[in-house]
């Protein structure tokens, strides 16, 4: 009967610590879901806001490229990355233009937009406009993806025109930025 006593002692013991280990953990679960929670949101509403702002607020300049996260909470937002002169492969980028602040000699004129950014399988970007006028704002978003095959691309090269005939001898080039790839 001594023995029992002793068994049953431990074991309940046993089962009372089981018990206590079991809550502690579910407790300690709870709580650092409560506590994490509001901080993911705030992160989120932040990175919402900045990526939507990055296309789609006033451009101080006539043009803003806008670069997205690829990994971890952020993935998919969008950065200003418009001082940045390196970039890595596959890299999403996408960029707003405003040809109505440049100082155009034509009017009315046809814009032209290169880019060497891939876009849906294409090698490259191109895109021609209709008659413009100078003073017309006219915001363009080219969006793509970084080559990964050269160790230099053309990340835009906005070029005007007098016709529709896109005469090279005629084409006025404002703007032509050039980028490179990051290479580990």
């Amino acid at each position: 009967m001594n023995i029992n006593r002793k068994y049953i002692i431990i074991f309940g013991t046993l089962v009372l610590l089981l018990v206590i280990i079991i809550g502690g953990i579910t407790y300690y679960k709870k709580n650092k879901q409560k506590s994490d929670q509001p901080l993911t949101d705030k992160m989120m509403e932040i990175a919402e806001s900045v990526s939507e702002s990055c296309i789609s607020s006033e451009l101080e300049n006539p043009y803003r490229v806008c670069c997205a996260i690829e990994g971890g909470i952020k993935k998919g937002f969008l950065y200003d990355c418009s001082s940045q002169r390196y970039f890595e492969p596959k890299q999403h980028i996408y960029i707003v233009f405003d040809a109505s602040r440049f100082d155009i000699s034509y009017d009315p004129y046809f814009l032209r937009l290169y880019s060497d950014l891939n876009y849906e399988g294409n090698k490259f970007i191109l895109y021609e406009t209709d008659t413009l006028d100078r003073k017309e704002i006219f915001l363009m978003k080219v969006l793509g993806t970084v080559p990964q095959e050269t160790e230099s691309f053309i990340l835009l090269k906005a070029s005007v025109y007098p016709n529709n005939e896109f005469d090279g001898k005629d084409e006025q080039v404002i703007l032509y930025r050039e980028a490179k790839i990051f290479k580990e």
